[in-house]
């Protein structure tokens, strides 16, 4: 690894760390929106960037029980499912120990993910990558469309707003990831 890649690496581990403490993690909390799209992405990225830093996906009995990377991209699914849930989101938001335990599953998640995707192939990374970014679409509408508050912690308003970003993060991601393959594919 580069030094600048280090570097890199380290700022964003210190970012993340700032991120889910006080006063920063507290004010990343009173946001549906800034929760769901700034926190949970650092600590996910945090720790699948972790997993490439140590190598961890060379190990034998990962590579055995993780056949082209399925079983812990399926872990990292669930995880992150579970944090998109109102119910999740508003203990998080309320309960520290809630809080705590995001912090800890997401940054897992993300390390297993991490370790995981090299494992995987073309069709493992479109069916993993294409079911979060779907998932990520239909909460997004459903958080916009809806005439209900899900989440009793953040207002209708911040509802709407995460629900509108979901859904443009989602395609962006998308669209940055099919042009990505495309021009590996024209290599």
């Amino acid at each position: 690894m580069s030094r600048m890649r280090r570097v890199l690496l380290w700022w964003l581990t210190l970012l993340t760390a700032l991120s889910a403490l006080p006063p920063i993690g507290d004010l990343l909390m009173r946001s549906m929106l800034t929760q769901m799209l700034i926190q949970i992405p650092l600590l996910f990225a945090a720790g699948a960037i972790w997993a490439q830093r140590l190598r961890w996906s060379n190990d034998a009995w990962w590579r055995a029980w993780n056949a082209q990377g399925t079983a812990g991209l399926l872990a990292a699914v669930i995880i992150l499912s579970f944090w998109m849930t109102p119910i999740a989101l508003d203990h998080a938001a309320s309960e520290w120990r809630w809080e705590a335990g995001k912090i800890v599953s997401v940054a897992i998640a993300g390390f297993v993910a991490g370790a995981s995707w090299r494992l995987g192939s073309t069709v493992t990374h479109i069916f993993y990558l294409g079911n979060m970014l779907w998932m990520s679409v239909t909460v997004g509408l459903l958080y916009q469309e809806s005439t209900r508050r899900y989440c009793n912690a953040y207002l209708s308003d911040d509802q709407v707003m995460t629900g509108q970003a979901l859904v443009a993060s989602s395609i962006g991601i998308a669209l940055i990831w099919a042009c990505r393959a495309v021009g590996r594919a024209a290599r």
